[in-house]
């Protein structure tokens, strides 16, 4: 269905479903998908109710045209987050610790906005491309007086979309039954990629500006040369989407980075790229659940 036949029903949906009609004024992190197809019902209709959308750059009243015309818009710059959590009074660079005053004032200042906005009866959605709870810009849920209502509507994220673009499962992976989401390493963190990798576990990077020849350098010391890796850019773009495949040990000769968009992919790491769902086992640690299982469904077809 067309874009805009969908949104076409979508709205018609609010006027004859119980319970998609405007209600109480809220705040609302909206998650509106890695591409604007992949936009949910809820989340359309969540802001075709909003009187105002917080949007988090000039880029995005593109993103989200066929979504928001009519609407109020305000920006929030994603980088007034910077220094949050951080007294100014600890930092000893002049210019960092007048950086961090400035940022914290501008944040509530749109929080004083926001509030003010809901009291007046007006709800606030703010839009997050892909899922609003991954890497997010959350703080306003965080930081909004006690009696102001939110709510969260999540959204289809880059990871979902990657798996889905290499069509394998990152849980599955062969001999483990987990996966590890992280971004590149910053100052301050406990939970190092370094660390993380000695699991030997699947992983999954938020790549943010990753050094590759470091982190492929990391990987190295923890996988063995022939664990598959896959770069998937635009995760969930129909028209933009891409997989580029490669190992550990062949990446750096194989992948030209300069075709990966810098902040638009994701990089997948884990045996589960190749093996799929079959595992070192069997799943055989798992065979009497599914003859319980079994059982039960038989009893229950008895009834």
């Amino acid at each position: 269905m067309a874009d805009a036949a969908r949104l076409h029903w979508v709205m018609l949906l609010g006027l004859i479903i119980p319970g998609c009609a405007r209600g109480p004024a809220k705040f609302v992190m909206v998650g509106m998908g890695t591409a604007p197809d992949l936009a949910t019902i809820r989340a359309i209709e969540t802001v075709r109710r909003a009187d105002i959308v917080l949007l988090g750059d000039e880029q995005e009243r593109e993103d989200f045209k066929q979504y928001i015309q009519g609407k109020e818009v305000w920006i929030a710059p994603r980088f007034i987050t910077l220094y949050m959590g951080v007294d100014p009074k600890a930092i000893r660079d002049e210019d960092g610790r007048r950086l961090a005053i400035e940022h914290a004032r501008k944040r509530q200042e749109m929080l004083d906005r926001i509030a003010s906005a809901v009291r007046s009866g007006r709800t606030v959605a703010s839009l997050e491309n892909g899922d609003a709870m991954m890497y997010g810009i959350t703080y306003y849920l965080e930081a909004l007086p006690p009696d102001i209502p939110t709510e969260v509507v999540p959204g289809v994220g880059a990871f979902e979309a990657a798996a889905a673009a290499v069509k394998r499962s990152p849980p599955y992976g062969w001999d483990t039954s987990s996966v590890i989401l992280t971004m590149s390493d910053w100052q301050g963190r406990v939970d190092t990629n370094e660390r993380l990798m000695a699991t030997g576990t699947s992983m999954v990077f938020y790549t943010m500006h990753l050094d590759y020849p470091k982190l492929m350098e990391q990987l190295g010391r923890h996988y063995a040369p022939d664990t598959p890796v896959a770069v998937v850019s635009y995760a969930g773009d129909p028209k933009r989407q891409e997989v580029i495949r490669s190992t550990v040990g062949g990446f750096l000769k194989e992948v030209d980075l300069s075709r990966i968009p810098v902040d638009k992919h994701m990089l997948l790491v884990g045996k589960f790229l190749t093996c799929g769902q079959a595992r070192a086992d069997g799943l055989e640690a798992g065979r009497r659940y599914m003859e319980r299982m079994k059982y039960q469904n038989r009893e229950q077809e008895a009834k």
